[in-house]
């Protein structure tokens, strides 16, 4: 997955919360981490004898700026800044196929690194169903995107609307509504994401899933591009591409698609040796060597390593040329 959004990695995404053409393209090169599935996004609560050790692990990992999870997500930011001619889109919808995928995660890694590089960044969890933005920034819920959409808030409490952590802006999803769609679809809504996209560099916007669901659609013809986020252990090509045909067919810009809990240890060998290494997005470490070894004698080993999965990578694909050839005739 990818398209203009090429390579864009952002694996190991949680399971709760923390396209064809030249505008993205679905199923290519999008992720790319040597992390596995996870089972959790929010962040470990008082009592770590809660957490498993990947929950653990995760968390730390998320935290750690040198971590290839963490640069995962840097390049995906990075995809995104060379998604059009104009930069990173000013608004930008973050969706997926189904629940639990990791577009919330998503969210909150792209708006910390957003920032990161000095540009204000603004977060509006649309998801009204589902709420988790809230939870993942460590913010109160009382007043939200909904009390804005349904104007059930009063003029004092405006300042409490957008609440502020650390570097990033964030609208909650407010009190849940029976009627999540209608409101979406409200002119109210379109207007409050044409003033936010003047106001902000960028906004994130966190929707609902997909598939069963109108509020993605309608929320992709107000932004002005879609990230597609694809969970490698959970999601079926099928629903992938039922997704991606839905969101495109009400409109949507979408500019790629990020794969999350991605497993680099069931790719065919010499495609995971050649192109995703498991230490590929991690730097900074001391990686152990053998006593006396020089650089020029692991460069060595390491071209001839290369060198032998690439012979192997080519006997394999001329055996399954030859097996077809053979079933074919038979």
């Amino acid at each position: 997955m990818g398209g203009l959004v090429q390579q864009s990695p952002a694996a190991g995404a949680h399971r709760q919360h923390p396209a064809g053409g030249s505008r993205g393209t679905l199923l290519r090169h999008a992720g790319r981490t040597s992390h596995g599935r996870v089972t959790q996004t929010k962040r470990p609560p008082e009592n770590p004898a809660r957490f498993t050790i990947e929950e653990r692990g995760f968390s730390q990992a998320l935290a750690d700026p040198k971590s290839g999870l963490s640069e995962s997500y840097r390049s995906l930011r990075t995809s995104l800044q060379f998604s059009g001619t104009d930069g990173a889109p000013r608004t930008l919808l973050v969706t997926s196929s189904e629940p639990s995928e990791g577009k919330s995660t998503t969210v909150f890694k792209l708006a910390e690194d957003f920032a990161s590089l000095g540009a204000n960044v603004i977060v509006v969890d649309a998801d009204m169903r589902k709420p988790s933005a809230h939870r993942i920034f460590g913010v109160d819920n009382a007043i939200g995107l909904s009390n804005v959409l349904t104007s059930t808030f009063r003029r004092e409490d405006m300042g409490k609307l957008i609440k502020r952590k650390e570097r990033i802006s964030i609208i909650t999803a407010g009190t849940i509504p029976p009627n999540p769609a209608d409101l979406l679809s409200s002119t109210r809504m379109s207007l409050l994401l044409e003033n936010l996209g003047r106001k902000y560099d960028i906004v994130l916007v966190d929707a609902p899933p997909i598939i069963g669901l109108s509020d993605a659609p309608i929320l992709s013809r107000l932004t002005e591009a879609t990230l597609l986020v694809v969970s490698t252990n959970q999601v079926t090509r099928k629903s992938a591409r039922t997704a991606l045909k839905r969101i495109r067919a009400a409109g949507a810009n979408v500019v790629g698609a990020a794969m999350t809990k991605f497993a680099v240890g069931k790719f065919d060998y010499n495609y995971s040796y050649k192109y995703l290494n498991y230490n590929y997005y991690n730097y900074g470490s001391d990686l152990p060597q053998l006593a006396g070894a020089t650089f020029k004698d692991t460069e060595t080993r390491d071209a001839s390593n290369w060198s032998l999965g690439a012979l192997f990578g080519r006997l394999r694909q001329q055996f399954g040329n030859i097996a077809d050839r053979i079933k074919s005739v038979s």
